[in-house]
């Protein structure tokens, strides 16, 4: 996790040193923005993770991560809010955010959780980097997925669960155990999370679209066109 780089954006400046002391203590270097037009231009310094407030001026940070992923950019997000309904929450993470810590938070709790997005991206790494099936590709390396030679545009999450899939075809998952898998365990993600994602992958797959099949009463799995 070391000499990794955090975005920390959030309109209080006490938060984010905050922040910034505990993260630097493990060896994490810092960056800040104060709002979320200030976040976007700190883009250029290609962070690999960002904590993001969601109550910001200008651009709250569900504006800021939408647009991070209309770009493209798969960076890890880790919303920091005020916020306590389950609404929010969910609209955090349907809108690309990986994880969601309620304030007052524990720094320990917010150093655990990078820790443990930086050991999935590395479990991730260490499967199949490139599964092709037909016409659809996924490379776990450059983050990138095509289908018939055109990139598809897939926020984090939609990435992760599409590589998953692809790395285990044939295999029937529960709901509980995607969640598992791809969001952490002490992440609160309703079984609805889970369809909403799986949904938009499909409608991104065009022609693949039915190789992620639901299994009645049990979960889904990834049956390639060729078998």
């Amino acid at each position: 996790m070391k000499n990794k780089t955090v975005l920390i954006v959030d309109d209080e400046k006490d938060i984010r040193n905050i922040i910034k002391y505990n993260l630097e203590k493990e060896g994490l270097k810092c960056i800040s923005a104060k709002d979320g037009d200030d976040a976007l231009m700190m883009l250029s310094h290609s962070p690999d993770l960002i904590i993001l407030d969601i109550m910001m001026p200008t651009k709250d940070g569900y504006e800021v991560c939408s647009s991070i992923r209309k770009q493209g950019n798969t960076v890890p997000i880790i919303f920091l809010t005020a916020m306590d309904r389950e609404f929010d929450e969910i609209k955090g993470l349907e809108c690309g955010g990986d994880d969601y810590l309620r304030k007052p938070f524990s720094p320990n709790i917010l150093v655990a959780r990078i820790s443990a997005i930086f050991r999935r991206l590395d479990r991730i790494k260490q499967e199949n980097a490139l599964v092709e099936y037909d016409g659809l590709k996924i490379n776990t390396d450059t983050y990138i997925a095509e289908v018939d030679g055109q990139e598809l545009s897939l926020p984090r999450k939609e990435f992760e669960l599409l590589a998953f899939f692809m790395n285990q075809p044939n295999k029937i998952f529960t709901r509980e155990a995607l969640l598992s898998s791809i969001w952490e365990e002490d992440v609160y993600v309703v079984d609805r999370t889970i369809d909403v994602h799986i949904n938009r992958i499909r409608s991104k797959l065009l022609n693949y679209k039915n190789c992620i099949q639901t299994v009645k009463g049990v979960g889904y799995r990834f049956r390639p066109t060729n078998n």
